[in-house]
C-alpha cells in the first residue's frame, strides 16, 4: 500500500524532477502535457 494515490503521483513527479538524468526531458514533457490539459 502506498497511502494516499495523489501523494504518492506528487512524490514521484518531484522525485523525477529532481534526477539530474531524467529532470530535464520529463519537466519539459510535463510542461507540455499540462499546458495541453489546460486548454481542454
Amino acid at each position: 500500500d502506498t497511502g494516499d494515490r495523489a501523494d504518492y503521483l506528487r512524490a514521484i513527479v518531484r522525485l523525477a524532477c529532481e534526477r539530474e538524468d531524467l529532470g530535464p526531458d520529463f519537466r519539459t514533457w510535463l510542461r507540455s502535457y499540462v499546458t495541453e490539459e489546460m486548454q481542454d
